[in-house]
């Protein structure tokens, strides 16, 4: 039975992943086909591309899994391969985006602080717990509850009674 529900879901899985390819546009071509541009005129493709593409690896330098360069169905489905399998992540710095989320357990006397991420259509949220780096003190040095948060941390897990939780340990805040 679970290799079945394994199978079912691995099918789920790549049907997300490759529907979620944004379709190539011609617009480009079909304006300068259109306009009375010289060929000195034209950008370079590939100096842009090759351009481009150094910005994104700047920006990501360090960072293993950056769930703020996804789409909003890619980043939801990332976040939750990240809670069925979470040994594949332990150790990875993650950079993820969302909305910021506060709970205090009244029995334990913890703080918990999330980064909840929903999926396109804002019907399902995913959430992972963040513990910043460093002396800070809620609410003063957190947004307000459902305000958008950037994070950077190394994912790890961690059990509380029963249950295992995923969180962002040494997490500092991010642009």
């Amino acid at each position: 039975m679970k290799q079945w529900i394994r199978v079912v879901l691995c099918s789920a899985i790549i049907l997300v992943i490759t529907g979620c390819r944004k379709p190539i546009s011609s617009e480009n071509v079909k304006t300068y086909m259109a306009s009375e541009t010289t060929a000195s005129e034209i950008p370079d493709i590939e100096q842009t591309e090759t351009e481009s593409n150094e910005q994104i690896l700047s920006s990501t330098e360090g960072i293993d899994v950056d769930l703020t360069m996804l789409s909003s169905t890619m980043v939801y489905s990332e976040v939750y391969q990240m809670m069925l399998t979470p040994e594949n992540y332990i150790g990875k710095t993650i950079k993820m985006d969302g909305l910021f989320s506060y709970s205090y357990d009244e029995s334990t006397g913890k703080e918990y602080f999330s980064c909840i991420i929903q999926d396109a259509t804002a019907c399902c949220a995913q959430g992972i717990e963040f513990i910043l780096a460093g002396d800070y003190s809620y609410p003063e040095d957190y947004p307000k509850e459902g305000e958008d948060v950037c994070v950077v941390g190394v994912f790890d897990t961690y059990t509380e009674g029963d249950s295992m939780y995923c969180t962002l340990r040494n997490a500092e805040y991010a642009n």
